[in-house]
Protein backbone atom coordinates (compact mmCIF):
# COMPACT_ATOMS: atom_id res chain seq x y z
CA UNK A 1 0.00 0.00 0.00
CA UNK A 2 2.47 2.29 1.07
CA UNK A 3 4.17 1.66 -2.77
CA UNK A 4 1.46 2.76 -4.41
CA UNK A 5 0.73 5.95 -2.35
CA UNK A 6 4.45 6.92 -3.50
CA UNK A 7 3.61 6.25 -6.61
CA UNK A 8 0.34 8.27 -6.82
CA UNK A 9 2.24 11.47 -5.10
CA UNK A 10 5.36 10.65 -7.03
CA UNK A 11 4.65 14.04 -9.29
CA UNK A 12 4.07 15.88 -6.36
CA UNK A 13 7.74 15.39 -4.57
CA UNK A 14 9.16 18.96 -6.33
CA UNK A 15 6.56 20.86 -4.58
CA UNK A 16 5.84 18.70 -1.30
CA UNK A 17 7.96 17.66 1.89
CA UNK A 18 7.75 14.42 3.62
CA UNK A 19 5.25 15.51 5.78
CA UNK A 20 3.06 16.86 3.66
CA UNK A 21 2.84 13.77 1.63
CA UNK A 22 2.42 11.96 5.32
CA UNK A 23 -0.87 14.18 5.59
CA UNK A 24 -2.02 13.64 1.83
CA UNK A 25 -1.61 9.99 2.78
CA UNK A 26 -3.32 9.88 5.73
CA UNK A 27 -5.98 12.06 4.00
CA UNK A 28 -6.48 9.81 1.07
CA UNK A 29 -6.39 6.36 2.86
CA UNK A 30 -8.97 7.52 5.85
CA UNK A 31 -11.38 9.21 3.15
CA UNK A 32 -11.34 6.25 0.92
CA UNK A 33 -12.10 3.52 3.62
CA UNK A 34 -15.08 5.75 5.09
CA UNK A 35 -16.81 6.38 1.10
CA UNK A 36 -16.27 2.23 1.21
CA UNK A 37 -17.78 1.80 4.64
CA UNK A 38 -20.71 4.04 4.48
CA UNK A 39 -21.19 3.35 0.58
CA UNK A 40 -21.87 -0.39 1.75
CA UNK A 41 -24.05 0.79 4.22
CA UNK A 42 -26.22 2.80 1.80
CA UNK A 43 -26.39 -0.01 -0.77
CA UNK A 44 -27.41 -2.63 1.45
CA UNK A 45 -30.31 -0.21 2.97
CA UNK A 46 -31.52 1.06 -0.34
CA UNK A 47 -31.27 -2.36 -1.82
CA UNK A 48 -33.73 -3.65 1.37
CA UNK A 49 -36.16 -0.71 0.43
CA UNK A 50 -36.27 -1.65 -2.75
CA UNK A 51 -36.56 -5.43 -2.65
CA UNK A 52 -39.97 -5.76 -2.60
CA UNK A 53 -40.24 -4.02 -6.14
CA UNK A 54 -37.35 -6.32 -7.27
CA UNK A 55 -39.56 -8.86 -6.34
CA UNK A 56 -42.34 -7.47 -8.14
CA UNK A 57 -41.14 -6.37 -11.39
CA UNK A 58 -37.59 -9.02 -11.69
CA UNK A 59 -35.58 -6.57 -13.24
CA UNK A 60 -32.13 -8.06 -14.76
CA UNK A 61 -29.71 -8.29 -12.73
CA UNK A 62 -27.68 -6.21 -15.52
CA UNK A 63 -29.76 -3.23 -15.25
CA UNK A 64 -29.71 -3.45 -11.36
CA UNK A 65 -26.11 -3.78 -11.55
CA UNK A 66 -26.09 -0.60 -13.48
CA UNK A 67 -28.51 1.02 -11.35
CA UNK A 68 -25.98 0.76 -8.19
CA UNK A 69 -23.10 1.98 -10.54
CA UNK A 70 -25.03 5.26 -10.98
CA UNK A 71 -26.32 4.73 -7.46
CA UNK A 72 -22.60 5.42 -6.30
CA UNK A 73 -21.56 8.71 -7.64
CA UNK A 74 -25.20 10.53 -6.65
CA UNK A 75 -24.91 8.65 -2.75
CA UNK A 76 -21.09 10.04 -2.29
CA UNK A 77 -21.87 13.43 -3.74
CA UNK A 78 -24.79 14.18 -1.05
CA UNK A 79 -22.25 12.64 1.73
CA UNK A 80 -19.08 13.73 0.23
CA UNK A 81 -18.95 17.30 2.83
CA UNK A 82 -19.80 15.07 6.17
CA UNK A 83 -17.74 11.88 5.32
CA UNK A 84 -14.44 14.47 4.40
CA UNK A 85 -15.02 15.95 7.74
CA UNK A 86 -15.75 12.99 9.87
CA UNK A 87 -12.04 11.70 7.76
CA UNK A 88 -9.84 14.81 8.78
CA UNK A 89 -11.37 14.31 12.15
CA UNK A 90 -10.48 10.77 12.51
CA UNK A 91 -6.89 10.88 11.15
CA UNK A 92 -5.95 13.95 12.76
CA UNK A 93 -7.16 13.19 16.07
CA UNK A 94 -4.91 10.18 15.82
CA UNK A 95 -1.93 11.91 15.00
CA UNK A 96 -2.81 14.58 18.13
CA UNK A 97 -3.19 11.39 20.42
CA UNK A 98 0.39 9.73 18.95
CA UNK A 99 1.71 13.03 19.96
CA UNK A 100 2.56 13.05 16.12
CA UNK A 101 1.36 16.80 15.64
CA UNK A 102 3.15 17.95 18.51
CA UNK A 103 6.50 16.53 17.28
CA UNK A 104 5.83 18.78 13.85
CA UNK A 105 5.17 21.80 16.16
CA UNK A 106 8.76 21.16 18.01
CA UNK A 107 10.08 20.92 14.78
CA UNK A 108 9.76 24.83 14.85
CA UNK A 109 6.37 24.44 11.99
CA UNK A 110 4.03 26.94 12.54
CA UNK A 111 0.41 26.84 12.57
CA UNK A 112 0.02 27.86 9.20
CA UNK A 113 2.37 25.54 8.05
CA UNK A 114 0.89 22.94 9.78
CA UNK A 115 -2.22 23.59 8.21
CA UNK A 116 -0.55 23.82 4.42
CA UNK A 117 -1.26 20.18 3.35
CA UNK A 118 -4.91 20.29 4.66
CA UNK A 119 -5.21 22.94 2.56
CA UNK A 120 -4.07 21.17 -0.35
CA UNK A 121 -6.59 18.07 0.42
CA UNK A 122 -9.39 20.83 0.50
CA UNK A 123 -8.81 22.60 -2.70
CA UNK A 124 -8.11 19.44 -4.79
CA UNK A 125 -11.60 17.71 -3.05
CA UNK A 126 -13.61 20.69 -3.53
CA UNK A 127 -12.62 20.72 -7.37
CA UNK A 128 -12.91 17.51 -7.88
CA UNK A 129 -16.45 17.44 -5.99
CA UNK A 130 -17.53 20.52 -8.57
CA UNK A 131 -16.70 18.97 -11.34
CA UNK A 132 -18.85 16.14 -10.49
CA UNK A 133 -21.75 17.80 -9.18
CA UNK A 134 -21.96 19.46 -11.94
CA UNK A 135 -21.14 16.97 -14.49
CA UNK A 136 -20.48 13.43 -13.55
CA UNK A 137 -23.30 12.98 -11.10
CA UNK A 138 -25.86 14.90 -13.39
CA UNK A 139 -25.07 12.00 -16.28
CA UNK A 140 -25.23 9.12 -13.36
CA UNK A 141 -28.39 10.76 -12.53
CA UNK A 142 -30.25 9.69 -15.41
CA UNK A 143 -29.43 6.53 -15.62
CA UNK A 144 -30.79 6.01 -12.37
CA UNK A 145 -33.58 7.98 -12.96
CA UNK A 146 -34.98 5.73 -15.70
CA UNK A 147 -34.40 2.21 -13.50
CA UNK A 148 -36.27 4.07 -11.21
CA UNK A 149 -38.99 5.47 -13.03
CA UNK A 150 -39.29 2.36 -14.42
CA UNK A 151 -39.60 -0.53 -11.74
CA UNK A 152 -39.73 2.28 -8.99
CA UNK A 153 -41.79 4.84 -8.99
CA UNK A 154 -45.69 5.04 -10.26
CA UNK A 155 -46.22 7.41 -13.34
CA UNK A 156 -46.88 10.84 -12.83
CA UNK A 157 -50.54 11.20 -12.62
CA UNK A 158 -50.85 14.97 -12.74
CA UNK A 159 -49.40 18.28 -12.43
CA UNK A 160 -51.25 21.58 -10.20
CA UNK A 161 -50.74 25.14 -10.34
CA UNK A 162 -49.25 25.40 -14.54
CA UNK A 163 -48.04 28.35 -15.43
CA UNK A 164 -46.79 28.42 -19.21
CA UNK A 165 -46.07 31.04 -21.58
CA UNK A 166 -46.74 30.10 -25.53
CA UNK A 167 -45.35 32.84 -27.15
CA UNK A 168 -43.89 36.79 -26.85
CA UNK A 169 -47.97 37.55 -25.45
CA UNK A 170 -49.72 34.62 -25.12
CA UNK A 171 -49.85 33.31 -21.59
CA UNK A 172 -52.08 30.14 -20.46
CA UNK A 173 -52.99 28.64 -16.81
CA UNK A 174 -54.47 25.60 -15.41
CA UNK A 175 -55.61 24.40 -11.56
CA UNK A 176 -54.73 21.01 -12.22
CA UNK A 177 -53.99 18.55 -15.43
CA UNK A 178 -54.33 15.20 -15.81
CA UNK A 179 -51.60 13.27 -17.78
CA UNK A 180 -53.78 10.37 -17.75
CA UNK A 181 -56.28 11.35 -20.41
CA UNK A 182 -55.01 15.13 -21.06
CA UNK A 183 -57.73 16.45 -19.43
CA UNK A 184 -57.29 20.28 -17.33
CA UNK A 185 -59.83 22.17 -15.18
CA UNK A 186 -59.79 26.04 -14.92
CA UNK A 187 -58.25 27.07 -17.88
CA UNK A 188 -56.81 30.85 -18.74
CA UNK A 189 -55.29 32.31 -21.85
CA UNK A 190 -54.71 35.56 -22.31
CA UNK A 191 -53.54 37.57 -25.46
CA UNK A 192 -51.94 40.90 -25.08
CA UNK A 193 -50.51 43.01 -27.94
CA UNK A 194 -47.96 46.24 -27.99
CA UNK A 195 -45.24 46.36 -25.68
CA UNK A 196 -44.03 48.34 -22.45
CA UNK A 197 -46.74 50.96 -21.54
CA UNK A 198 -48.55 50.12 -24.32
CA UNK A 199 -49.20 46.37 -23.89
CA UNK A 200 -52.94 45.85 -23.76
CA UNK A 201 -54.78 42.61 -23.14
CA UNK A 202 -56.23 41.61 -26.73
CA UNK A 203 -58.62 38.96 -25.13
CA UNK A 204 -59.16 36.45 -22.68
CA UNK A 205 -60.78 32.95 -22.21
CA UNK A 206 -61.79 30.90 -19.61
CA UNK A 207 -62.95 27.61 -19.69
CA UNK A 208 -64.20 24.45 -16.52
CA UNK A 209 -62.09 21.91 -18.91
CA UNK A 210 -59.64 21.21 -21.30
CA UNK A 211 -58.93 18.73 -23.36
CA UNK A 212 -56.15 17.42 -26.23
CA UNK A 213 -58.16 15.81 -28.46
CA UNK A 214 -57.14 12.35 -29.52
CA UNK A 215 -55.45 11.89 -32.86
CA UNK A 216 -56.00 16.04 -33.74
CA UNK A 217 -53.44 19.14 -32.40
CA UNK A 218 -56.38 20.21 -30.95
CA UNK A 219 -57.89 21.31 -27.62
CA UNK A 220 -61.45 21.42 -26.85
CA UNK A 221 -62.60 23.66 -24.09
CA UNK A 222 -66.08 22.89 -22.34
CA UNK A 223 -68.12 25.69 -20.98
CA UNK A 224 -65.87 28.99 -21.74
CA UNK A 225 -66.22 32.15 -21.81
CA UNK A 226 -64.39 34.91 -23.93
CA UNK A 227 -63.80 38.51 -23.68
CA UNK A 228 -62.22 40.34 -26.82
CA UNK A 229 -61.12 43.78 -26.35
CA UNK A 230 -60.91 46.59 -28.85
CA UNK A 231 -59.60 49.79 -27.24
CA UNK A 232 -62.50 50.87 -24.94
CA UNK A 233 -64.90 48.33 -26.93
CA UNK A 234 -65.38 45.27 -24.99
CA UNK A 235 -67.03 41.89 -26.45
CA UNK A 236 -68.47 38.92 -24.32
CA UNK A 237 -69.48 35.60 -25.23
CA UNK A 238 -70.58 31.89 -24.25
CA UNK A 239 -70.49 28.61 -25.39
CA UNK A 240 -70.72 25.22 -24.08
CA UNK A 241 -67.74 23.79 -26.95
CA UNK A 242 -64.83 25.46 -28.46
CA UNK A 243 -62.35 23.12 -30.36
CA UNK A 244 -59.01 25.34 -31.52
CA UNK A 245 -55.05 24.78 -32.11
CA UNK A 246 -52.37 26.02 -29.17
CA UNK A 247 -48.90 25.56 -29.23
CA UNK A 248 -48.71 23.36 -26.66
CA UNK A 249 -48.31 19.75 -25.51
CA UNK A 250 -49.04 17.86 -22.45
CA UNK A 251 -45.28 17.56 -22.37
CA UNK A 252 -44.69 20.95 -21.78
CA UNK A 253 -46.81 20.81 -18.44
CA UNK A 254 -44.87 18.25 -16.51
CA UNK A 255 -41.78 20.32 -15.05
CA UNK A 256 -40.93 17.76 -12.67
CA UNK A 257 -38.41 19.22 -9.81
CA UNK A 258 -36.72 15.38 -10.21
CA UNK A 259 -35.67 16.49 -13.08
CA UNK A 260 -32.83 19.03 -12.14
CA UNK A 261 -30.79 16.03 -10.94
CA UNK A 262 -30.15 15.08 -13.85
CA UNK A 263 -29.00 18.05 -15.58
CA UNK A 264 -25.74 18.80 -16.42
CA UNK A 265 -23.98 22.22 -15.70
CA UNK A 266 -24.92 23.39 -19.58
CA UNK A 267 -28.19 21.59 -19.73
CA UNK A 268 -28.75 23.68 -16.46
CA UNK A 269 -28.29 27.14 -18.01
CA UNK A 270 -30.36 26.04 -21.09
CA UNK A 271 -33.17 24.77 -19.12
CA UNK A 272 -33.58 27.70 -16.66
CA UNK A 273 -33.63 29.85 -19.93
CA UNK A 274 -36.22 28.25 -21.50
CA UNK A 275 -38.25 27.95 -18.61
CA UNK A 276 -37.93 31.68 -17.74
CA UNK A 277 -39.29 32.52 -21.36
CA UNK A 278 -42.02 29.99 -20.89
CA UNK A 279 -43.08 31.38 -17.57
CA UNK A 280 -42.95 28.49 -16.20
CA UNK A 281 -43.22 27.83 -12.46
CA UNK A 282 -40.57 26.42 -9.95
CA UNK A 283 -37.53 27.83 -11.16
CA UNK A 284 -36.76 28.37 -7.70
CA UNK A 285 -35.96 24.55 -7.48
CA UNK A 286 -33.45 24.34 -10.41
CA UNK A 287 -31.89 27.85 -9.34
CA UNK A 288 -31.19 26.18 -5.66
CA UNK A 289 -30.02 22.71 -7.23
CA UNK A 290 -27.95 24.44 -9.72
CA UNK A 291 -26.33 26.96 -6.51
CA UNK A 292 -26.02 23.95 -4.28
CA UNK A 293 -23.57 21.60 -6.21
CA UNK A 294 -21.40 24.87 -6.04
CA UNK A 295 -22.08 25.67 -2.62
CA UNK A 296 -21.17 21.37 -1.72
CA UNK A 297 -17.58 21.90 -3.33
CA UNK A 298 -17.04 25.06 -1.23
CA UNK A 299 -17.97 23.37 2.54
CA UNK A 300 -15.63 20.70 1.60
CA UNK A 301 -12.87 23.09 1.73
CA UNK A 302 -14.15 24.60 5.03
CA UNK A 303 -15.03 20.98 6.46
CA UNK A 304 -11.08 20.04 6.16
CA UNK A 305 -9.74 23.27 7.62
CA UNK A 306 -12.20 22.89 10.40
CA UNK A 307 -11.84 18.67 10.83
CA UNK A 308 -7.94 20.01 11.08
CA UNK A 309 -7.90 21.88 13.91
CA UNK A 310 -10.44 20.67 15.84
CA UNK A 311 -8.40 17.24 15.52
CA UNK A 312 -5.51 18.66 16.56
CA UNK A 313 -5.68 19.29 20.15
CA UNK A 314 -5.69 16.37 22.76
CA UNK A 315 -9.14 16.94 24.70
CA UNK A 316 -10.17 15.17 27.41
CA UNK A 317 -12.41 12.20 26.29
CA UNK A 318 -10.21 11.19 23.70
CA UNK A 319 -10.93 10.35 19.48
CA UNK A 320 -14.35 9.86 20.83
CA UNK A 321 -15.33 13.18 21.85
CA UNK A 322 -14.02 14.40 18.80
CA UNK A 323 -16.16 11.97 16.52
CA UNK A 324 -19.04 12.88 18.68
CA UNK A 325 -18.29 16.77 18.02
CA UNK A 326 -17.87 15.99 13.98
CA UNK A 327 -21.54 14.09 13.90
CA UNK A 328 -22.73 17.05 16.35
CA UNK A 329 -21.91 19.52 13.36
CA UNK A 330 -22.69 17.39 10.60
CA UNK A 331 -25.96 17.15 11.73
CA UNK A 332 -25.86 21.13 12.32
CA UNK A 333 -24.98 21.32 8.69
CA UNK A 334 -27.87 19.14 6.92
CA UNK A 335 -30.00 21.03 9.26
CA UNK A 336 -28.99 24.56 7.91
CA UNK A 337 -28.87 23.26 4.20
CA UNK A 338 -32.57 22.12 4.67
CA UNK A 339 -33.74 25.08 6.31
CA UNK A 340 -31.74 27.77 3.89
CA UNK A 341 -32.73 25.55 0.78
CA UNK A 342 -36.44 25.79 1.84
CA UNK A 343 -36.14 29.72 1.99
CA UNK A 344 -34.56 30.25 -1.18
CA UNK A 345 -37.32 27.68 -3.04
CA UNK A 346 -40.95 28.54 -0.95
CA UNK A 347 -39.54 32.16 0.25
CA UNK A 348 -37.50 35.21 -0.90
CA UNK A 349 -34.36 34.47 -0.29
CA UNK A 350 -32.32 34.76 -3.66
CA UNK A 351 -30.86 30.91 -4.13
CA UNK A 352 -27.33 31.88 -4.00
CA UNK A 353 -27.11 32.87 -0.64
CA UNK A 354 -29.68 30.45 0.57
CA UNK A 355 -27.69 27.91 -0.71
CA UNK A 356 -24.35 29.47 1.27
CA UNK A 357 -25.46 30.49 4.41
CA UNK A 358 -24.23 27.27 6.30
CA UNK A 359 -20.65 27.62 4.22
CA UNK A 360 -21.03 31.08 5.94
CA UNK A 361 -21.60 29.92 9.23
CA UNK A 362 -19.33 27.02 9.47
CA UNK A 363 -16.40 29.40 8.08
CA UNK A 364 -17.22 31.57 11.24
CA UNK A 365 -16.80 28.37 13.18
CA UNK A 366 -14.04 27.27 11.58
CA UNK A 367 -12.09 30.78 12.21
CA UNK A 368 -13.01 30.70 15.67
CA UNK A 369 -11.49 27.09 16.16
CA UNK A 370 -8.40 27.75 14.08
CA UNK A 371 -7.80 30.96 16.50
CA UNK A 372 -8.15 28.92 19.26
CA UNK A 373 -6.54 25.96 18.13
CA UNK A 374 -3.81 28.23 17.17
CA UNK A 375 -2.57 29.46 20.68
Amino acid sequence: MNKLWNLILFPFRRWTTLYDRYIIRQFLTTTLFTFLVILAISIVIDYSEKTGHFVKKNPPSSEVFGYYMDFIPYILSQLAPLLIFLSVIIFTSRLAYNSEIIAVFNSGATYRRFLRPYIICAIFSGLLLLYANHWIVPEANKGKMEFEAKYIKPPKNFESNIHLRLDKNTFVSLERFKFKNNEGTNFTIEKYTGTGTEKRLAYKINSDKIQLLPGENKWRLNNYKRWEINGLQEGYTTGKILDTVLNMQPDDFDVSETIKETLNYAEMEDFIKEEKIKGTGGIEFFKVEQYRRTSYALSVIIMVIMGAAAGSKKIRGGIGLNLVFAIALSSLFVVFQQFSATFSTRGSLPPIIGTNIPNLIFLVITVYIVRNSSR
